[in-house]
Formats: structure tokens, sequence, C-alpha cells
């Protein structure tokens, strides 16, 4: 069947795009999902499902739904059949008050990917691709009073390591891996989120490792697009 291929961008704030600073998030033209699909030249959609707080599997204590564990099969039954699961998650894991190793975080984002991995509830449908992603390593703010200074303390030197556990699961399961940090790097605003330009090189650089997964028909690569089901 010739049809567009469906991608769920699954992350937090930096999913979601949210402007340092400000309870406001980039335009369209900015966020990479957004950017990701208009790169894909109209042979992907790309579903954002991103969420400001959002941890791989632990809950924030002040915000309810923030488990991406918990919810992520719903989204992904929600929006089936998909052809790829992106997953861009771990930064608020790695903040102070969760005193998690970068080693536990990845084994959380293990169990993840896996939820993503799993036969699905309607026989039939497609077992879609993994492609886990390796978010921007935090920083600390230009603004040594900023309240990111004491939430995010230590968490520049856990997210350093996290590209090598992330890739090693990645490996361990048969997912696909992209190291966000190589392209990107947040703002020293706030020291966790990415401005304009920065969000933007996210997606332009994940369209050609999704045409790789894909095989979508991107200007090099000839005219049709058919995504057969991947079923198991």
């Amino acid at each position: 069947m010739t049809r567009q291929a469906r991608i769920l961008a699954f992350g937090d704030s930096l999913t979601w795009g949210r402007i340092a600073n400000r309870p406001e998030r980039h335009g369209d033209d900015v966020r990479w999902p957004r950017v990701l699909e208009k790169a894909l030249g109209g042979y992907a959609m790309v579903i954002e499902e991103g969420l400001n707080g959002r941890r791989i599997a632990l809950e924030d204590p002040l915000r309810p739904y923030r488990s991406g564990i918990s919810l992520l099969p719903l989204f992904i039954e929600c929006h089936a059949p998909l052809d790829l699961v992106i997953l861009m998650l771990g930064t608020n894991d790695c903040q102070r008050q969760h005193s998690l190793a970068p080693y536990d975080v990845a084994r959380s984002m293990r169990m993840l990917a896996q939820v993503a991995q799993r036969p699905p509830v309607e026989p039939g449908m497609p077992v879609p691709e993994v492609l886990i992603v390796a978010p921007p390593v935090v920083r600390m703010p230009d603004d040594p009073d900023h309240e990111a200074n004491f939430f995010m303390e230590g968490a520049p030197e856990k997210m350093a390591l996290l590209a090598t556990y992330y890739r090693r699961i990645a490996d361990e399961i048969g997912a696909s891996f992209f190291d966000a940090a190589k392209v990107a790097t947040v703002t020293g605003e706030d020291g966790i989120h990415l401005d304009a330009d920065n969000t933007r090189a996210i997606g332009l650089a994940l369209a050609p490792v999704v045409d790789g997964l894909l095989g979508l028909p991107l200007p090099a690569r000839g005219p049709a697009l058919r995504i057969a089901g991947r079923v198991g």
C-alpha cells in the first residue's frame, strides 16, 4: 500500500519546543518534529507528543502524568499504524531529586524502547522501528541565581555519559540511535532548552537518519513510497 509513513516523536519539553525561561513554544517552522516532517518532503507525517517535564519511567512529584513508560502504549495505539517511534528523553531523569546514575537512566530507556517494540494490540498492525535519541547535554545557566543551577546540579556530568549508554542499549535491543548533542547545544539562558537554530538543527539532522530507516523517496532516492506492514 502506498501511503505516508507515520512517525511518533515522543519526548519532553525539547520536543514540545519550549522557549528558554518562557512558558511558550517555538513555532511550527522551528520545532524539530515539524522541521523533520518538512524535510521528509511530504512522504511522512510526524506526530508530536512532547510534554514539559516528562521522564522516561519516573513521575514528577509535583505534576502528574510525567512517566513516559506509563503513557507510551496509549499513544502508540492512538496513532497506529506507526512506522517509526522516536524517543528523545532523559534530561528530566537526570535532575538532582531523582539521584539516578547515567546507567540507570539508560536502563529505563531500554524498557521504554521495548514497549514500542512489543506486538500491537490489534493483529496485523505493524511493529514500528525505534530510534533512540540522546538529548543535548544540559549546562549550568549563565545567571548564577537561576533555579536550574539547583535542580539540575550534577546533570551535565550525567548527561555527558548518556549517549554512550543509549547507543549500547540500542545495539542490544535492535533499535537505532542518534546523538542530538552532535548537532545541537542548549542555550545558556536556562541551560536546558534550545534556541530556534538548535531545535531546527535536530530536525534537519534526523531527516537522513529517518530516510535510511524507512527508505523514503527523498529527492535522491526515487519517486514512490511503499511501506510494507512490518509485523513481528
